[in-house]
């Protein structure tokens, strides 16, 4: 069975860490040949307006302006999770600037769809943005790092008998 697992977590262009465990997430099924026709992902990060954010390291929305198109965020992040059977959340905070609020509309969407598959993972999991009872109540399963929930994904999802 394929499964199309998105890719939720702040996106930062003053930290690289925000790009950075996308690419080693989709590095790892890339690495296990055997599940990369079984697992694919929604990068949200891979697009042109992000690769130019990411150049200019520069905000795309800051007190005194926001980025031209920037109103589609909501609507494009609600049709990923529409389409996706997985969410894999990363609830770690990277840049202080900048708040979860766009995970955290995420895991609400997805709180609407029970059969999705949630796996969350974070550095400090006693952290009270992981403890919260709206992100508990959304979040079906908590690894401590992006390996660990390759793992997790690669156990459950990929169909050994079609290999």
């Amino acid at each position: 069975m394929r499964e199309l697992v998105y890719l939720v977590g702040q996106i930062s262009p003053k930290f690289e860490i925000t790009y950075q465990w996308r690419k080693n997430v989709i590095d790892y099924f890339n690495e296990v040949a055997n599940a990369a026709h079984q697992i694919y992902f929604i990068n949200p990060c891979s697009n042109n307006f992000n690769k130019k954010v990411l150049e200019k390291a520069e905000y795309a929305v800051t007190k005194t302006k926001r980025s031209n198109g920037i109103d589609l965020l909501v609507p494009k992040d609600k049709s990923y999770v529409k389409r996706s059977t997985i969410g894999l959340v990363n609830m770690n905070q990277y840049d202080p600037e900048k708040p979860l609020i766009g995970s955290f509309f995420e895991l609400a969407w997805y709180y609407d769809y029970p059969a999705k598959a949630i796996i969350g993972f974070a550095d400090d999991l006693g952290s009270y943005m992981c403890q919260h009872p709206f992100v508990q109540q959304s979040v079906s399963t908590w690894c401590n790092n992006e390996y660990e929930a390759c793992e997790l994904l690669e156990k459950y999802f990929v169909d050994v008998d079609s290999l």
